[in-house]
């Protein structure tokens, strides 16, 4: 838009809008023109007096502020032409049967209010396209009419007590988003389920909840998701108690399997959450196999607190997976080869076929988190994979003993490692690329050495650590840890520019009496310079090399 005709429509909208913030008034440029626009912004304006009934022409309606917990009927009835109405935060608490007399309102939310029902009336909105309620934590059930709003475009739900959907969401035909829909277990006449799904050919973003209560496979078939070619983004959610997965019956097991297996999406999805799953394989569709181009347009995958599969599907053929995070798969104690290929295809059983093949051509991000079991990372140093990774992240996984050299061979773009409560593992070494690195609660961690791009490094908590070697000159540190009696003399052999330390108040005190040349001070006087911290930052120090210079704000009743 040419700069003349923006400052017009700005012009523009200034003149028909009006903020009332603070008890103050915000006028029109203009009071002759008609009012388009009214935000309300913390104010203590009544809405049961009169000052709306001359605005006939308002269009938008901005409640941001606390002190209103009701919008009384006469409130509404001037507001006959309202197209937006954010009710976001307020203290709506209920919304009077006469709202359904806005029969031009396209835009409606009410996120994060009381709001415990909606009013029947609501299905006389037939022109809503925009309908959200997330973090309504009282509203517990839809009135029926809400399959009356044809026109819908969005809604969602999500963080609220609302179970079930009333009968005839197949009606929603027009539905792009959906949020939080919990179907229910059996076919009902008075409740939506899975098949209800079928006729919402224009899904673009689709949540399920509390899958763990269906159980007819025929009713997730009739949900038809593989023909859905708007797909971008799906989330499969069950709500098991986590830690009870495992001992889960055999068959409960088998059809969660089945049900999950019958959703198989569209290739058009590009963002995938699988949450609380809770049996013993992961779906087949994710087995891509033969076909690498069943989901070939994935980008984002993240399989969280499923407890029971053992072993990773291979992910690898997934031609455009950018982020990939698996989180809490306790039941994993090996991942190998499979993670990669799929042994059972025949074209790449040869040699030939097999150096054709790049697993993770695409990947950018990879976490795993939270795998209580995983003891080993397999992958052949002569197998290139995930050339374009950069960020990895391995955490609470405290059986793990190692690092595989693939990684250390082939992930030639790693720029950033994270390593937390790896409490096996030894040695951080050779990941020649990293420019960040992020040791912490590692207790067995005993050499970080050659990383020649190092730029910054945190060591947190890894009181076992005895070599730090090798690294890029004049790279920044951080060391954290408020056990530590004393420095570690590891830190003689490092050559940070820059060298911060987070420790007890205890220690910062000793090293602020110490003098110049003493054997803690000879730990870091060759560093340019060194900020030292206690917890809450209360006592520091400084240290400057050259000129030098060493100052605290310890008293000098505490030195002495």
């Amino acid at each position: 838009m040419h700069d003349l005709l923006r400052s017009f429509a700005g012009d523009k909208r200034k003149s028909d809008s009006l903020i009332l913030r603070e008890r103050e008034l915000v006028r029109r440029s203009d009071p002759l023109l008609k009012l388009r626009r009214l935000s309300i912004e913390n104010s203590t304006v009544d809405l049961s007096s009169n000052f709306l009934n001359e605005e006939k022409s308002l269009r938008t309606l901005l409640l941001m502020t606390n002190s209103i917990s009701e919008v009384p009927s006469n409130a509404l009835q001037s507001l006959s032409h309202l197209r937006i109405l954010d009710l976001n935060d307020s203290n709506i608490s209920c919304l009077s049967d006469s709202f359904g007399e806005l029969m031009q309102l396209r835009y409606l939310s009410a996120s994060g209010t009381n709001l415990e029902t909606l009013p029947n009336s609501i299905g006389n909105l037939r022109k809503l396209l925009y309908l959200s309620l997330d973090n309504c934590e009282k509203l517990s059930h839809f009135p029926s009419s809400i399959v009356n709003l044809v026109e819908l475009r969005l809604l969602s739900f999500e963080a609220t007590n609302v179970e079930v959907f009333p009968a005839g969401l197949r009606k929603l035909k027009k539905l792009i988003h959906l949020y939080n829909f919990q179907p229910g277990h059996n076919r009902s006449q008075d409740y939506s389920g899975l098949e209800d799904l079928g006729t919402l050919s224009l899904l673009s973003m689709l949540r399920l909840d509390n899958l763990e209560k269906v159980t007819d496979i025929n009713a997730a078939k009739e949900a038809n998701l593989k023909d859905k070619a708007h797909f971008k983004e799906l989330w499969f959610c069950y709500n098991p108690n986590r830690g009870c997965q495992v001992s889960k019956p055999i068959e409960e097991k088998k059809v969660a399997e089945h049900v999950l297996n019958a959703l198989s999406p569209h290739p058009s999805l590009e963002i995938l959450h699988i949450i609380g799953y809770f049996g013993d394989q992961l779906p087949n569709w994710l087995h891509v196999g033969a076909n690498p181009l069943k989901l070939k347009f994935l980008r984002y995958l993240k399989i969280k607190q499923c407890e029971c599969f053992s072993q990773l599907p291979p992910l690898g053929l997934l031609p455009n997976l950018d982020l990939l995070m698996i989180d809490g798969a306790d039941s994993v104690v090996r991942i190998g080869r499979e993670f990669l290929f799929n042994d059972s295809q025949d074209q790449i059983k040869t040699k030939e076929s097999h150096s054709s093949i790049l697993p993770f051509p695409q990947l950018n991000e990879l976490s795993f988190d939270d795998m209580s079991s995983w003891e080993e990372w397999s992958w052949d140093e002569r197998q290139p994979a995930m050339p374009k990774l950069k960020k990895l992240w391995i955490g609470e996984c405290p059986k793990l003993t190692s690092l595989p050299k693939g990684l250390l061979c082939h992930a030639t773009s790693l720029e950033v490692l994270t390593i937390k409560a790896v409490q096996q593992l030894k040695s951080v070494e050779d990941l020649r690329s990293v420019k960040e690195l992020y040791v912490e609660e590692s207790s067995y961690l005993e050499r970080i050495s050659n990383l020649p791009n190092l730029s910054f490094i945190k060591i947190r908590n890894c009181p076992n650590l005895k070599i730090l070697e090798n690294l890029k000159p004049r790279y920044r540190m951080e060391l954290v840890d408020y056990k530590m009696e004393t420095l570690p003399e590891y830190l003689r052999n490092a050559e940070p520019e820059k060298l911060i330390v987070r420790c007890t108040e205890e220690l910062l005190v000793t090293i602020a009496s110490l003098g110049a040349g003493s054997s803690e001070r000879q730990n870091f006087e060759h560093i340019p310079v060194v900020k030292f911290y206690s917890r809450n930052e209360s006592l520091y120090a400084t240290y400057q090399k050259t000129p030098s210079r060493f100052t605290t704000n310890v008293d000098s009743s505490a030195l002495s």
